[in-house]
């Protein structure tokens, strides 16, 4: 099998055919939308930095002008816009249902995409928005969000 594997983790004793049976029983990653279960439901303005143990030894906040970020959320691990702030960004993070036109009313002087789980051919409502910020916006992205840039330009996964 390629591409996205399915997996199964237990603490329980199971013999090997019974584990078999359990990952054979969950249900496949390919077409099913899981940012809409894991990603953030409200607009926010980001503020927290990183901390004293997450920074690097002798390495202190940017300062200086700020650039405004808008980061869209599709199941975001919280350390990203922490790093984000901490390079001297002001991040709005917004759900993934957020539409191009509804980013740009804020707008930003960038668009982060950010990771988040399965498989994202199904994020239709993603890559249309990300398509509505092609050529307005600068936009990067990580893991599930180059993905979907990807998609959104043409390209397959």
């Amino acid at each position: 099998k390629t591409g996205a594997q399915t997996g199964f983790m237990t603490t329980a004793a199971l013999s090997p055919q019974e584990l078999v049976a359990k990952v054979r029983s969950c249900p496949d990653l390919v077409g099913r939308d899981l940012v809409q279960e894991v990603m953030g439901k409200e607009r926010t303005n980001w503020t927290e930095n990183l901390n004293f143990f997450a920074r690097n030894p002798g390495e202190a906040p940017a300062t200086g002008p700020r650039k405004h970020v808008v980061a869209i959320d599709y199941g975001m691990k919280y350390n990203i816009p922490r790093h984000l702030t901490e390079m001297g960004c002001d991040v709005t993070v917004v759900p993934g249902t957020t539409s191009a036109e509804e980013i740009l009313k804020l707008n930003p002087d960038g668009v982060f995409l950010s990771n988040g789980p399965g498989d994202p051919r199904p994020l239709d409502y993603a890559i249309n928005t990300i398509k509505g910020l092609l050529g307005k916006k600068p936009i990067f992205g990580i893991c599930l969000g180059h993905q979907l840039l990807g998609l959104a330009l043409g390209g397959e996964i």
